[in-house]
């Protein structure tokens, strides 16, 4: 039994250590065409930047909102 578990967090580690991998190289891929974007169109930078702004604000909030239904009795 206790085989049994030390395989299964061996299991969710590797599965978690690989979507960490999978969102890191997603941010550095959605940083670089940002990067060559305000290059190209030096305005767009401002529509980025408020768009990351919401998204982070959104994603903020359901965090909060997670937390607190934790909580909720």
């Amino acid at each position: 039994m206790v085989l049994l578990q030390i395989l299964g967090g061996i299991m969710l580690a590797l599965a978690l250590w690989g979507l960490l991998k999978l969102t890191l190289k997603a941010l550095l891929w959605v940083v670089g065409g940002a990067f060559l974007l305000g290059i190209v169109f030096p305005g767009l930078l401002l529509l980025l930047g408020s768009l990351v702004f919401v998204t982070i604000s959104l994603l903020v909030t359901l965090g909060l909102l997670l937390l607190l239904s934790a909580f909720r009795s």
